[in-house]
């Protein structure tokens, strides 16, 4: 298995530092953010992107994945507003392009919250809509979609495994893929078996943080109540041999660089886990 470190953590530096530091503590790769000051969408014109190509290049790093911002304003997979669904199909579009020129084979997906007081099937048909019209440029550009089920403090729609691989299946497209995010089964009371059992070959990336079974918040290896060797030897039982992504944020980011050094440690010693 291969380490990335999302560069989330560091929001307040440029990409440069985020590289410079997963290369110093021996990550094998940086998830990159599509976020200001770092990798926005709209700001990733061709010299941005050969400076991606550059770093890689002389920090011997990939980049797995690119992660544009769509849980927060102003975009979202799930809004019921035709003019914010177009606008973030839209993104959505010029981040797959995004994640063609800097080499990442994947872009990473969330539906946010839809609102109170919506109807769950008409949230249901409007994501299936948005995944179907990405899918088919992702088809095209030749770049894998990842979607993730978030906990139910961020989402009313795609929460749960089983609404992600009904989504799988609805839109029916070999680019989109499932995940896990190692928080939302703890805090949902859903088992980490059944993700590999259900998603089977489209499990494609895991975010690989602790928690405290309470809600959405991310803690580092070993601060939480996840039982990590257990964890070790279920991912061991599916064969999974991709992507473990440290997604640490706030209030992490106060030291960025100090808890990036802590946690690709933490990680190397559950990888030892038998």
């Amino acid at each position: 298995m291969k380490i990335a470190l999302l560069s989330l953590l560091f929001r307040h530096y440029h990409l440069e530092k985020v590289f410079q530091v997963a290369s110093e503590q021996g990550y094998d790769g940086v998830e990159i953010w599509g976020g200001r000051p770092q990798a926005y969408p709209y700001d990733m014109d061709e010299a941005r992107c050969e400076e991606v190509l550059r770093m890689k290049e002389q920090y011997h790093l990939e980049v797995p994945m690119y992660t544009p911002e769509v849980l927060g304003y102003p975009f979202n997979i799930a809004t019921t507003d035709e003019k914010e669904r177009s606008e973030t199909i839209d993104y959505l579009k010029r981040a797959i392009d995004v994640s063609r020129a800097i080499g990442a084979p994947r872009v990473q997906l969330a539906a946010g919250h839809a609102g109170h007081g919506t109807n769950r099937r008409k949230n249901r048909e409007n994501v299936v809509y948005v995944l179907k019209t990405l899918a088919d440029h992702a088809e095209k550009m030749g770049i894998d979609l990842v979607l993730e089920a978030v906990t139910l403090m961020e989402s009313n729609v795609v929460i749960f495994l089983d609404d992600l691989v009904e989504l799988i299946e609805e839109v029916g497209s070999p680019r989109l893929k499932g995940m896990l995010d190692t928080v939302t089964p703890t805090v949902h009371w859903e088992t980490f078996a059944d993700y590999f059992e259900k998603l089977g070959d489209n499990m494609a990336y895991i975010h690989f943080i602790d928690s405290d079974g309470r809600d959405q918040h991310h803690f580092p290896l070993g601060e939480g109540k996840i039982p990590l060797q257990g964890l070790m030897a279920i991912l061991r039982k599916y064969g999974y041999d991709g992507w473990l992504s440290s997604e640490l944020v706030s209030p992490y980011g106060r030291d960025p660089e100090l808890f990036a050094a802590q946690e690709i440690r933490s990680i190397r010693r559950v990888l030892e886990y038998r």
